[in-house]
C-alpha cells in the first residue's frame, strides 16, 4: 500500500479548492516596491507616505507621599490612599511579616493572608548575594499582586496592589519610598 504524500497533491484541484473557500485573488502581484526612479508625485505604483506614529504618552509623574500625621492609623490609610490614587491597582493593602493586615481596601483578606507565607518563603532567597527579594509579583488567579518590602527595627512591612498586571519599575521604586516614609517612626 502506498501512502499519498504532499509531493503527490494534484496542484491543480488544491488550487480549485482553495479559490472555493477563500476570496478571490489577483492573478497579478501587487506592487509592493515603486520603481526606481519613479520619484514623481502622485506617479502610479506610489504609495502614500506612512502617517505618523502617536509618540507613547509621557508617564505621568506621581508626587511623592508626604506624612503630615504621627498616628501609625491614619499614615497607613494615608499609604493605601494615595497607592491607589497614583497606581494601576483595583486594590491595596499593608501588613506586617506575619501577614496580619494593617489596613486595606478593594482586596480580600485571602490576598492578603498569603503575604506571611511568602515573605517568610524569601528569607532563604535573600540569603542569595546579587539577589533583591524585597519586591515582586506573583499570579493570583485572574489578578497579579505585586509587593514591596521594607526592614525596620520593629520588623518588615509588606506593601502590596492587585490588578491586571505586575507594576513596573518605577512604580515598585515609588512604592517602596512611600512605604518607607510611611513606616519611618512608627
Amino acid at each position: 500500500m502506498t501512502v499519498r504524500s504532499v509531493s503527490w497533491t494534484d496542484a491543480q484541484r488544491v488550487s480549485s479548492l482553495l479559490e472555493r473557500v477563500g476570496a478571490p485573488r489577483s492573478r497579478e502581484p501587487a506592487a509592493l516596491v515603486r520603481a526606481m526612479g519613479d520619484a514623481r508625485a502622485g506617479a502610479p505604483g506610489r504609495a502614500a507616505p506612512a502617517p505618523a506614529k502617536a509618540a507613547p504618552p509621557a508617564p505621568k509623574e506621581v508626587p511623592r507621599l508626604v506624612q503630615t500625621s504621627d498616628n501609625p492609623s491614619d499614615r497607613l490609610d494615608a499609604l493605601v490612599a494615595w497607592t491607589l490614587a497614583h497606581h494601576a491597582c483595583a486594590g491595596a493593602f499593608v501588613a506586617d511579616d506575619n501577614g496580619l493586615t494593617l489596613a486595606a481596601h478593594g482586596i480580600s483578606e485571602a490576598h492578603v493572608s498569603l503575604v506571611g507565607p511568602l515573605l517568610s518563603a524569601l528569607v532563604g532567597v535573600r540569603t542569595v548575594p546579587g539577589v533583591d527579594a524585597t519586591a515582586g509579583a506573583l499570579w493570583l488567579g485572574a489578578q497579579m499582586m505585586s509587593w514591596v518590602e521594607a526592614r525596620t527595627a520593629r520588623g518588615g512591612f509588606c506593601l502590596g496592589t492587585v490588578g491586571d498586571e505586575a507594576l513596573s519599575t518605577r512604580a515598585f521604586e515609588q512604592l517602596k519610598e512611600a512605604l518607607e516614609t510611611t513606616v519611618r517612626g512608627l
